[in-house]
C-alpha cells in the first residue's frame, strides 16, 4: 500500500537565530523548525528577555503536563494576551481557583449521557447537509472550511444553548473568528520585553481584534438571553445560569466567556480536523474504499446512530490519524509558576514551557513513518501509540474538556456526509496550511462534491 505524504513546511537545516525564529512565528507557527526539532527531546532558546523551553520527549510531557501541573498550570503571556480580548477570564486561560471552581460547573455536562443526548443534535444537523448538498449537481466545486465550520457552528450552538443558530448568525461567528485569527498575534515582539501582563499591548491591529471580538460577543450574548428564556431546557448555558441565580460566583459576562470557550473548542478546532479529513482521504484512495467499505457494512444505507460510533472503527482510525498530522491546537504554552529543573537545566520562573503536538506527533523516534498518512496505526491490533506521544486534546488534568463530545462528533459527520458523497481536489490545486492560533488549511479548501 502506498502511503501518501502530505506536504509540510520546509525544515531547517541549520538552527536559526531567536530573533528569526520570533520574526518568522509571527507569521507561521511551524515554519520555525529545523531537521533536528523532530528528533531532540529538550531544546531551550532566549527570546529577547524571554527564557523559552520545547520539552520534546514523552517522560517530559508528562512532568509538565501531569506530574508538575501546578506548576505549569498557567497559559503562557503570549496566549493570554492572544485570547484575552475574546475569551476574558474563560476556562481555557484562566488558573488557580477560578479554572478550578469553573471546570467543576461544567465536567458533569460533557459526560456519555449528555455526549448520547448531544449525538441526536449532530445527526440532525449533519442530515440537514446532506439535504443542502443533495441540491448540488455533481461534479459542483464547494468550499469544505467554510462549510464544515458553519456544520460544527451549528451543532454547537444547538448543544450548548437548545437554540438553532441559523445560517446568518452561523456565517457571521464563523467569519469573525477567522478575522480573530488573522488579526491576533501570539508572537508580538513587547510580549518578550518581560513586561508585566498588566501592560497595554498597542498595535495597529487591536482595533480589529476588538471589533471581532465583539462581533462574537454580541452573537453570544443574543444567544444566551433566548436560553434564559427556556430554563427547563438541560444545556451548559441554562446550567451556568441557574449557577448565578443560585449565586455561585459567575455572572453574565463570565457565563458567555465560558461559552466562547466551548464555542470556538467545539467548532474552529473540529471544523479544521474535517477540512483536513476530506482533503487527507480524498489523495489516498486506499483509504477512501476502506472507509466507504466500513460505512456501507456498518450502515447500510442508513443514519449513523450514537451506538454506532464504536463500530466505525476505520473512521475513527482516519480522524485520529488527522488529527497526529494536523494537531488542531499545534503548540502548547505554559509559563513555569517557580524555578524547576528538567534533564539537569534549570528552568527559571516564569520561563515559557512549549509543547508541540506538530513535533512530537511527527518525532522520528518515537513515529514510524512520522510524515506519512497511515490509519492502520490507530487500529485494533496496532502497536498503540507511546504514551504522551499523541496529545490533539492535551492531557492531564487541563485536558479538553470536549474530547468525548469532538470525536463523538467528528465521527457520526464524517460518517453520514461520506456515506452520500465524495470530495475530490481539483487538478492543480495545491492545500497548505495556515497556523495562528489552530492548524487550518490555508484559504477555503475549494473541492469537487461527488454523489455517491
Amino acid at each position: 500500500m502506498t502511503h501518501f505524504v502530505p506536504p509540510y513546511p520546509k525544515r531547517h537545516k541549520q538552527d536559526i537565530s531567536p530573533l528569526k525564529s520570533l520574526l518568522l512565528a509571527r507569521r507561521d507557527l511551524l515554519s520555525i523548525w529545523t531537521e533536528d526539532s523532530f528528533e531532540l527531546e529538550l531544546m531551550s532558546q532566549k527570546i529577547l528577555k524571554q527564557h523559552v523551553f520545547i520539552a520534546n520527549s514523552p517522560d517530559l510531557v508528562k512532568e509538565i503536563f501531569v506530574t508538575r501541573h501546578q506548576n505549569y498550570e498557567r497559559k503562557s503571556p503570549q496566549m493570554r494576551r492572544a485570547l484575552e480580548p475574546l475569551l476574558g477570564d474563560g476556562l481555557f486561560i484562566s488558573d488557580g481557583e477560578t479554572w478550578a471552581r469553573r471546570r467543576k460547573m461544567q465536567t458533569h455536562l460533557f459526560n456519555v449521557a449528555h455526549i448520547k443526548r448531544y449525538s441526536t443534535t449532530m445527526i440532525d444537523t449533519t442530515a440537514e447537509m446532506v439535504e443542502s448538498w443533495a441540491k448540488t449537481t455533481s461534479g459542483e466545486s464547494l468550499l469544505v472550511l467554510p462549510e464544515m465550520a458553519k456544520l460544527t457552528a451549528e451543532i454547537i450552538s444547538r448543544a450548548l444553548f437548545g437554540e438553532k443558530m441559523g445560517a446568518e448568525y452561523a456565517s457571521e461567528v464563523v467569519d469573525a473568528f477567522s478575522d480573530y485569527q488573522a488579526s491576533v498575534s501570539q508572537m508580538a515582539i513587547p510580549n518578550f520585553l518581560g513586561l508585566p501582563d498588566w501592560f497595554p499591548m498597542i498595535g495597529s491591529k487591536r482595533g480589529r481584534i476588538n471589533s471581532s471580538a465583539k462581533r462574537i460577543h454580541d452573537i453570544v450574548d443574543s444567544i444566551i438571553e433566548k436560553a434564559a428564556h427556556d430554563p427547563k431546557q438541560d444545556t451548559i448555558a441554562t446550567e451556568l445560569l441557574a449557577a448565578n441565580k443560585a449565586g455561585e460566583n459567575i455572572n453574565k459576562e463570565q457565563i458567555r466567556n465560558e461559552m466562547i470557550v466551548l464555542f470556538m473548542a467545539g467548532h474552529e478546532t473540529t471544523a479544521n480536523t474535517l477540512a483536513w479529513f476530506w482533503y487527507l482521504v480524498s489523495q489516498s484512495p486506499e483509504v477512501e474504499k476502506k472507509l466507504h467499505e466500513e460505512l456501507d457494512n456498518v450502515l447500510n444505507g442508513a443514519l449513523p446512530t450514537y451506538e454506532d460510533v464504536p463500530k466505525l472503527v476505520y473512521t475513527r482510525a482516519i480522524l485520529e490519524e488527522t488529527m497526529r498530522l494536523y494537531p488542531p491546537v499545534p503548540l502548547l504554552s505554559r509559563q513555569a509558576k517557580n524555578e524547576d529543573i528538567l534533564r539537569n537545566k534549570t528552568i527559571p520562573a516564569g520561563s515559557i514551557m512549549i509543547v508541540s503536538p506538530w513535533l512530537i506527533q511527527r518525532h522520528k523516534r518515537y513515529w514510524d513513518k512520522p510524515d506519512h498518512f497511515i490509519p492502520e496505526r490507530f487500529m485494533p491490533g496496532a502497536k498503540k501509540p507511546i504514551k504522551f506521544t499523541y496529545l490533539p486534546f492535551s492531557l492531564g488534568p487541563r485536558v479538553c474538556i470536549g474530547k468525548s463530545f469532538g470525536l463523538t462528533e467528528s465521527i457520526l459527520c464524517t460518517a453520514i456526509l461520506a456515506q452520500k458523497y465524495r470530495l475530490t481536489l481539483p487538478q492543480g490545486e495545491k492545500v497548505t496550511h495556515e497556523c495562528r492560533l489552530t492548524l487550518r488549511p490555508k484559504g477555503k479548501l475549494p473541492m469537487t462534491l461527488i454523489h455517491r
